[in-house]
């Protein structure tokens, strides 16, 4: 082939993405000659009609794919989430690449906090669901939140929320990430805008768990003719094939609920740990609400032979296992800590208010500690959502942070530099623990108390969830078994116990 034409839309964005489908081809073919064609679609010229009022997702890709039909290119490039659910013949998707974070982020300007009433621009009627439903509940205030349709590239969106009178924007933390990653002549100007308009605004990545992606979110479709050997070739020795499993099925399910992007549903598969995790969430069109998360791993094997009370802990609070006291010098401590990253596992490591200063950004290891730290008026920037930090990484998109972890002082396990701000005083713990065949384990420390105390547990069934605990745990017992929650373990744990044998 002497050259490979690769067309794609004009936007800053899509010429990105263009350029990294262009990167991984050189790589394999150092030779090859590549002609990038830049086109306006239907969606980009019409910027008013909101995009669930427009008759088919097509409208990013019909006009690019066309060009591929009558040979004017040999590839095109798409986000993938732009896709129809079912292609029409004559083209297929031959291969993708790494794909980039499956997130949303909002971003919010600094003046709307407070206010009772947030109106947030968004295109998407996933989002405007699921996150009516988060975003009360995440906010360091009360507010009402409502929604309205914007179009446009992200740039020309972030003007229209720095320059109009909404407060907030939603947006895939891909795009933001593509355009300010890209170390390129070609986008310095694009990439010099974008930090600009988005330096005086608030942000957040919004959790998988409440606001599941598009399908296809992050991901890069590669279209290319039905037939076209050469091509054909070519894509393949670029094809991530487990990213493009990863979409499939995601697509596949969507498509199960009637819909594309016009639907209320958010779909994503992640791989943790070599398992898929599973997050669904949303509004079929018949106004059945949707809300799965799973972790699609066998534990078959694990469960055997349960009675009725022959797992540990019954309830949250029966392994409560220490009483936490507040550290008095640790309030200095953290009020002196100034554009850092701070990393909460637990939302009683900080009492009060106001003991965090604003420069610095806020993770949280789960959704619960995040209402939590939001309820005492911190923003939150992010949280791990329960997967572990090594499965979920505290980061700001936009600084290079050192990230400090706020924790107890005897914490000797975990490598990130840590402040403490609470010691544990451990309490006597039930006797029944001896007893029991099944556990599930809310903390590395009450995992080593349990074990000093009653050394006889060690060769039982254990489990826990994603991250350090279960890193830690490991290395007494490799077998333990993984659980997105202790809700999610005692669900397992009650669909195998077995009758009881005195009731017949």
């Amino acid at each position: 082939m002497k050259t490979l034409k690769i067309v794609s839309r004009k936007s800053p964005l899509a010429r990105i993405q263009a350029q990294l489908v262009a990167k991984e081809i050189r790589n394999q073919f150092p030779n090859i000659n590549l002609e990038h064609i830049y086109k306006s679609t239907l969606g980009d010229a019409d910027l008013t009609t909101p995009l669930n009022k427009m008759p088919d997702v097509g409208v990013f890709t019909n006009d690019i794919r066309n060009d591929l039909l009558n040979g004017e290119a040999d590839i095109a490039v798409h986000s993938w989430k732009d896709l129809p659910v079912d292609l029409e013949k004559g083209t297929k998707i031959s291969a993708t690449i790494d794909r980039a974070d499956t997130r949303d982020m909002i971003f919010i300007k600094e003046e709307s906090l407070g206010k009772q009433k947030l109106s947030i621009l968004s295109s998407s009627p996933r989002r405007e669901k699921n996150l009516s439903l988060f975003l009360p509940l995440a906010l360091p205030f009360k507010s009402n939140i409502s929604f309205k349709d914007v179009r446009g590239n992200i740039h020309t969106r972030l003007k229209k929320l720095i320059e109009g009178d909404d407060d907030g924007l939603v947006v895939a933390k891909a795009a933001i990430e593509r355009l300010i990653e890209l170390n390129d002549d070609e986008f310095f100007d694009d990439k010099k805008e974008l930090l600009k308009i988005i330096e005086n605004l608030k942000w957040m990545v919004l959790p998988i768990s409440q606001n599941p992606c598009a399908a296809g979110q992050g991901a890069l479709a590669i279209e290319s003719r039905e037939g076209d050997s050469e091509v054909d070739k070519i894509l393949k020795s670029i094809n991530n094939l487990s990213i493009f499993d990863e979409v499939e099925k995601e697509r596949n399910l969507l498509k199960s609920f009637g819909g594309g992007c016009h639907q209320k549903i958010g779909v994503t598969y992640e791989t943790i740990d070599s398992s898929y995790l599973l997050t669904i969430k949303g509004e079929t069109e018949d106004g059945e609400e949707i809300s799965k998360r799973e972790l699609q791993k066998d534990h078959e094997d694990y469960f055997k032979y349960i009675d009725e009370e022959n797992y540990f802990p019954l309830t949250k609070d029966e392994q409560k296992f220490f009483d936490r006291h507040p550290i008095e010098n640790s309030i200095d401590s953290l009020k002196q800590l100034k554009n850092v990253g701070i990393y909460i596992s637990r939302s009683n490591a900080i009492n009060d208010s106001d003991l965090i200063d604003k420069s610095n950004s806020i993770w949280t290891s789960g959704i619960e500690t995040w209402k939590s730290m939001a309820k005492k008026g911190y923003w939150v920037n992010g949280t791990s959502d329960s997967l572990g930090e090594d499965n979920s990484l505290a980061e700001d998109p936009f600084r290079k942070l050192n990230w400090l972890k706020v924790t107890h002082e005897d914490n000797q396990d975990d490598p990130k530099k840590s402040v403490a701000t609470y010691k544990l005083e451990p309490l006597k713990i039930n006797q029944r623990i001896k007893d029991c065949d099944y556990f599930y384990w809310m903390s590395a420390s009450s995992f080593k108390l349990a074990l000093q105390v009653f050394p006889e547990i060690k060769n039982k069934k254990h489990a826990c969830g994603l991250g350090n605990t279960h890193k830690i745990i490991k290395k007494e017992v490799p077998d333990v078994m993984t659980f997105l929650s202790y809700e999610s373990w005692k669900e397992s744990i009650k669909a195998h116990i077995r009758p009881n044998k005195h009731n017949g």
